[in-house]
């Protein structure tokens, strides 16, 4: 059984790969952290971008 905070991490990678702000990539190796409450802002920052700036192109 998955731990309450693996469940939420997940729920929240996945929206911010459906909304376009984060990188199916990315979220592979945000969503770990996430969920062991280990990221700072500084970490969010450059997927975030990529994520946006990879829409805006397409």
């Amino acid at each position: 059984m998955e731990a309450p905070s693996q469940t939420l991490a997940t729920k929240i990678v996945a929206r911010l790969i459906q909304e376009k702000l984060l990188a199916p990539e990315a979220a592979k190796k945000l969503e770990p952290l996430l969920a062991e409450g280990k990221l700072r802002a500084e970490d969010w920052r450059l997927p975030i971008e990529l994520g946006v700036g990879k829409e805006e192109k397409t």
